[in-house]
């Protein structure tokens, strides 16, 4: 079962669609629509209901609207959707694997070009408390929330930002 969710919830698209509901809490298939405008409607609703089937997001609410019902999701806290030790693992692994994967796509472009296209790596060991992580990340998500519904328009490029946090390496003390 593990495999199977990892794999559902590997897709991009799915993944931007937990995305949203994990910032927004709710949300209704139009809202989720607006939001990730460069996706094509009838997928977008395909996505959702693969989401829904495979028990990772549910229904909240339901209202009618001229004739159709419109449903509100959320994402679902338990199993079988909730991450084993295993599936974690599995999600890091594909995570890992399909970020090496579009940088080859794109280093194997003639037009690539890091400088221009700003791509940048870094990588910070700190020292910190479960309390000072938490704060750090807190005050990563506050920066990057106003721009989580940007739209498209003149201008914009599609960038994606990576966080991982790994454990750390010890030295070998002698």
């Amino acid at each position: 079962m593990d495999q199977e969710i990892t794999k559902i919830v590997m897709n991009p698209i799915r993944l931007r669609i937990i995305q949203y509901l994990l910032l927004h809490g709710v949300g209704t298939s139009s809202q989720i629509k607006e939001e990730l405008s460069d996706i094509p409607p009838a997928s977008l609703y395909r996505h959702i209901k693969m989401l829904y089937e495979a028990n990772c997001i549910m229904v909240v609410e339901e209202k009618k609207i001229r004739g159709t019902v419109e449903r509100t999701y959320a994402l679902r806290g338990n199993k079988p959707c909730a991450f084993s030790k295993v599936s974690v693992e599995q999600l890091i692994n594909s995570s890992l694997m399909s970020l090496m994967t579009s940088f080859g796509k794109y280093f194997s472009r003639e037009d690539a070009d890091p400088m221009k296209d700003l791509l940048s790596l870094s990588t910070s060991t700190l020292l910190l408390t479960d309390e000072e992580f938490t704060e750090v990340m807190e005050k990563i998500g506050e920066a990057i929330t106003p721009y989580l519904g940007n739209q498209e328009k003149e201008g914009r490029n599609i960038r994606k930002l990576t966080f991982i946090s790994s454990p750390g390496e010890e030295e070998e003390k002698e």
